[in-house]
């Protein structure tokens, strides 16, 4: 529930667009919206649908979609995640010239090779829900990039304020010291919970880890997380959906996961101390409040617009397979 509980927190962005204003009714029923009376085609729309519905895929896995977020269906959710990333996406990039931002022709093979990529990753029902160009495609990854430079050209000039910085860790240290204890974990997998209980018994009475560990294939999606890996507590926490607190030398009791039943064993725990800790803090913070210097002015951006979102294919939008 913590997983979902922070994907709701990133959505909350979603009410931006209503800020806006509204042109006249729109009635093509291939225009999905209008920003200052340019038309976005729904092709471009459906787009930024299959990559926000990949994404939430990625990060809740599929019993997401079973998810009520405050009285709106993940479905919902999506749809309207969509529209907003596409939005921002595009009132940002229509701001490059103002900051004299362009894109080199580096820029442009590279998001052609994004374009490509994004193609490729398709099912021929999904290319054909979609139903968008491969130039298309090319143009929505070029204005990705000019999203990015864009934001960079914003907040260049942001000055980090030592003191305000520091009013921060000492109001946020354990905390954040709690999130950036690092483990050096060893995993094993198994896709039935019966004998990953028997092997979590095994290692508890005393088996050689690695020898268990090399009698049992892996199949998983996440292999950032099957045999030996290093990683900070909150990301363990989100990856396994647990309160992830265990001492040096633990092994856990079979942990369920979409992939099977995790069984870990804590080679290494170590919590860092203050000045490791502002080390590892400081850039994070740095970016949030870059972060929220963008997002004043992209609110301004947009309060200044005139958008209109085209309801009769709106309604029509199915979720992509």
């Amino acid at each position: 529930m913590k997983k979902l509980k922070s994907i709701l927190a990133m959505l909350l962005c979603f009410s931006l667009f209503a800020t806006a204003g509204c042109t006249e009714q729109i009635d093509n029923e291939n225009i999905i919206a209008t920003v200052d009376g340019k038309a976005i085609s729904k092709s471009e729309y459906m787009l930024y649908l299959y990559e926000a519905t990949r994404d939430f895929n990625e990060i809740g896995g599929n019993d997401i979609w079973e998810t009520d977020f405050d009285g709106q269906s993940a479905e919902n959710v999506v749809k309207e995640r969509a529209f907003t990333t596409m939005l921002h996406v595009k009132v940002t990039a229509d701001k490059a010239n103002k900051y004299k931002v362009s894109l080199s022709d580096e820029d442009k093979t590279a998001a052609k090779e994004r374009g490509d990529t994004e193609l490729a990753s398709m099912t021929e029902q999904q290319k054909e829900i979609i139903s968008i160009s491969q130039q298309d495609i090319y143009r929505i990854m070029e204005d990705a990039s000019l999203y990015r430079k864009v934001i960079e050209a914003v907040t260049k000039d942001y000055q980090l304020s030592e003191a305000d910085f520091n009013a921060y860790f000492e109001q946020n240290k354990e905390a954040q010291r709690t999130a950036y204890t690092q483990y050096t974990i060893n995993t094993i997998l198994i896709p039935d919970h019966q004998t990953a209980q028997e092997i979590s018994q095994r290692l508890k009475q005393g088996e050689e880890f690695q020898a268990v560990y090399q009698q049992y294939e892996t199949n998983s999606q996440n292999e950032e997380f099957v045999g030996t890996t290093q990683s900070y507590k909150n990301r363990l926490d989100a990856t396994f959906n647990i309160d992830f607190n265990f001492e040096q030398g633990q092994i856990t009791d079979p942990i369920s996961t979409e992939d099977g039943y995790f069984i870990i064993y804590i080679d290494q725990k170590s919590v860092p101390d203050d000045a490791q800790l502002k080390e590892l803090i400081k850039s994070e913070y740095i970016s949030s409040m870059k972060q929220q210097v963008f997002t004043d002015e992209l609110n301004q951006w947009l309060a200044d617009t005139e958008i209109e979102r085209n309801d009769s294919v709106w309604n029509t939008i199915e979720m992509i397979p």
